[in-house]
């Protein structure tokens, strides 16, 4: 007898903490702030502003063909949130004084949108590639390993 009474009463006490999944339930529970309309909206355009500078600096670059990796430099470009370049660009030397103003631009706005959004990222070092190499008249960045790092 006394176990059926606890029994029943475990029963009843699950019974009583099931909840309802229904549309009214969850559109009363809080929002994320992240999910909010406005900031989404503002960070798709800051987010697009990036990839269209990138768009340009890649065309600029692209104007070159890569026939002698000795005419071809590397740099730096980007931000990731822990801090140090995310990656890395190849560019004409002969274009050095137009294009460098735009990387530095890009860093500059990539460090801004990681700050404004709060950003995380996995903190691993990117390294610099040991040297470039021309394929299919494209300038391609060369890790010590010998993997082709992606630009």
């Amino acid at each position: 007898m006394k176990n059926i009474f606890i029994i029943g009463i475990a029963l009843l006490s699950l019974v009583s903490c099931k909840t309802k999944k229904s549309a009214e339930n969850t559109d009363t529970l809080p929002k994320d702030i992240s999910l909010k309309p406005e900031n989404n909206m503002a960070q798709q355009e800051d987010r697009q502003q990036l990839t269209s500078l990138m768009r340009e600096i890649d065309a600029f670059i692209a104007l070159e063909p890569c026939t002698n990796p000795a005419d071809w430099k590397f740099t730096a470009i980007g931000a990731k949130p822990c801090g140090g370049p995310s990656s890395y660009i190849a560019y004409p030397a002969k274009f050095e004084a137009q294009i460098l103003p735009k990387i530095e631009h890009f860093t500059q706005m990539q460090s801004a949108f990681n700050k404004k959004y709060n950003l995380m990222s996995d903190c691993a070092m990117v390294m610099p590639p040991s040297e470039i190499r021309c394929e299919n008249g494209k300038a391609v960045l060369v890790r010590d390993s010998g993997v082709t790092a992606i630009q």
